[in-house]
């Protein structure tokens, strides 16, 4: 495996401990309560990341099939280059970003199941990681899940889904220390 994707399941096996370290033994009541009104409760934001991640395995899988057609701007290789690289900086900023309508999370209650499906979907995401190997570092350019109009290299994905869960995981830890001095 080339040095890049171990270290991108280096990653995702720290992601996933920082995550398994602030859910572990969460009550419910924590795991549902928005911490304010027009915030994502710990249960959604989980919820979020599963549907934000799952979002790319159909791409990943036409990659591996040989399937996936060119994106039409990927022939145009520094608008994508320069489109992941803005949606990155995006994701290091502080700022609430609005997210796309199929990735906004239920509308109801959720239970712990939903963190083992977020596990389970970690160690799919390194899966697909190990099998897509041979396609990093080649310039491959996607479209973006949500929009195909958008597009970048599928090395940027990576670290895009990977700055998304981290974005994430800090805004869980801000929640529950909310929630705890509501408390």
């Amino acid at each position: 495996m080339k040095e890049i994707a171990d270290q991108w399941q280096m990653r995702i096996t720290e992601l996933t401990w920082g995550f398994e370290q602030l859910l572990e033994d969460l009550p419910s009541t924590k795991f549902n309560r928005k911490p304010s009104a027009g915030a994502w409760s710990v249960a959604e934001i989980v919820d979020h990341l599963i549907r934000v991640n799952r979002s790319y395995f159909p791409i990943f899988d036409a990659i591996l099939a040989g399937t996936y057609p060119k994106p039409l701007l990927a022939y145009i290789p520094p608008i994508g280059k320069k489109t992941g690289e803005l949606i990155l900086k995006s994701l290091r900023k502080p700022d609430k970003v609005k997210t796309f309508e199929p990735w906004e999370p239920q509308k109801r209650l959720l239970d712990g199941s939903i963190v083992r499906e977020f596990y389970a979907l970690q160690h799919e995401l390194s899966a697909y990681i190990q099998r897509l190997d041979l396609h990093f570092e080649q310039n491959l350019m996607i479209s973006s899940p949500i929009n195909r109009w958008i597009v970048y290299p599928l090395d940027t994905a990576v670290h895009i889904i990977l700055a998304h869960e981290q974005r994430h995981l800090a805004q869980i830890q801000n929640h529950l220390a909310q929630l705890s001095g509501d408390t």
